[in-house]
């Protein structure tokens, strides 16, 4: 059986701790696990200078158009 959890790494423990109990198996069982490490999340400041002006400018218009936004009433 093959379930993904994700898990949270405790350094001092050297442990990893699931968000609920697994079915099936016994106290001090031996499992296998792979780890992957993901990333975290670029903000949004790492996109500037990806796009030149016009391109940036292009880009802009499309989201204004695909999402328009209302004015703030004052």
């Amino acid at each position: 059986m093959s379930r993904v959890l994700n898990a949270t790494y405790d350094d001092d423990a050297q442990t990893l701790r699931l968000p609920e109990r697994l079915a099936g198996f016994v106290h001090q069982e031996t499992v296998s696990v792979i780890v992957d490490h993901t990333e975290a999340k670029k903000p949004w400041s790492d996109l500037r200078g990806l796009l030149s002006g016009e391109e940036g400018e292009k880009f802009a218009r499309d989201i204004e158009e695909a999402f328009p936004t209302e004015p703030v009433k004052k």
